[in-house]
C-alpha cells in the first residue's frame, strides 16, 4: 500500500483549485458567488459536498457553484491513481466555508477528505478575498422589488 503522507497536500490542492481563476463562471469566481450568496440569504457558514454535488443549506445550492464540483473528486481520483492508490481509498469531500464577520469581503475555507479507514485529511485554513463587485445570486421576492422601488 502506497505511503499516506503522499496525500498530505491534497486538501490544499483542492481549495486553492475551487477559489482559482479556472473556477469563473458568468461573473465571477466561485468565492464571489459565495459571498454574494451567502451575504443575499443571511447565511454565515456553508459546507459543500463535492463528492455528493450537494451543499449546506441547500438554498445555496445553485448552478455556478455545482456546476465546478466534479472537477475536484476529478483531482482527487487523479491523485489517487498517480500516486497508486485504490480509486476508492478517499471516501468523501467537503469544503467548510465561513463567511468573515467583520465587514470585509472574505470567506474562510477548508477542505476534509476522509479515507476509507475513517482519518480525515484536513487542510489549512485559506482566506480567500473575493473581488468582484457585488452581483445578485437569486432573484429578489415581491417584498423586496417593493422596497427597491419605494425605499
Amino acid at each position: 500500500m502506497p505511503k499516506i503522507n503522499r496525500l498530505k497536500g491534497l486538501p490544499n490542492t483542492i481549495t486553492q483549485q475551487f477559489f482559482s481563476t479556472t473556477f469563473y463562471y458568468s461573473k465571477g469566481y466561485m468565492g464571489d458567488w459565495i459571498f454574494n450568496a451567502v451575504s443575499e440569504k443571511n447565511v454565515s457558514e456553508l459546507t459543500i459536498d463535492f463528492w455528493n454535488n450537494t451543499i449546506v443549506p441547500n438554498e445555496l445550492e445553485i448552478k455556478p457553484i455545482l456546476k465546478q464540483l466534479p472537477r475536484l473528486k476529478e483531482t482527487v481520483l487523479k491523485t489517487l491513481e498517480s500516486q497508486n492508490f485504490e480509486s476508492d481509498f478517499i471516501r468523501s469531500g467537503i469544503l467548510k466555508i465561513k463567511m468573515d464577520k467583520t465587514g470585509y469581503r472574505y470567506l474562510y475555507c477548508r477542505a476534509i477528505l476522509t479515507d476509507k479507514t475513517g482519518i480525515e485529511h484536513i487542510g489549512k485554513e485559506y482566506t480567500e478575498t473575493v473581488y468582484e463587485d457585488e452581483f445578485s445570486v437569486f432573484k429578489p421576492n415581491l417584498i423586496q422589488e417593493i422596497k427597491k422601488i419605494f425605499g
